[in-house]
């Protein structure tokens, strides 16, 4: 069976495509069938992740737009989002490497410093 927050967004979901509005947590207690108090916590829960979004009214539940799913995804695959730069990054899974190189090497030297020899072609 699918988690009561699931069923939740959902029934949110598809209320708003069908009315254009918000059902109230009893319309959706009803029509899932369930106690108000597990749709109170599903809904709390799906709030405090940024599936739904919360306004003052009865009716006030609303969905995240389109950035606002994707930054939430985003975050949820571990990349840091600065919202001000409008930039996203990913976490580095290892640290940066340290080079051995030291610059371009002098004509005729290797960049190992030995002496380097060169072929001429046919």
């Amino acid at each position: 069976m699918a988690s009561q927050r699931l069923l939740v967004l959902d029934f949110v979901r598809r209320y708003i495509a069908r009315w254009g509005f918000s059902p109230s947590q009893g319309e959706i207690a009803a029509g899932l069938d369930v106690h108000r108090d597990r749709v109170r916590r599903a809904v709390r829960s799906l709030v405090r992740d940024g599936m739904l979004l919360r306004g003052a009214a009865s009716r006030g539940l609303a969905l995240p737009g389109a950035e606002a799913e994707a930054v939430r995804q985003l975050q949820g695959a571990g990349w840091t989002i600065d919202a001000a730069a409008r930039r996203a990054a990913k976490a580095p899974l290892l640290p940066p490497a340290a080079l051995d190189y030291t610059g371009p090497a002098e004509e005729g030297q290797a960049s190992d410093g030995t002496a380097e020899t060169r072929t001429q072609g046919p």
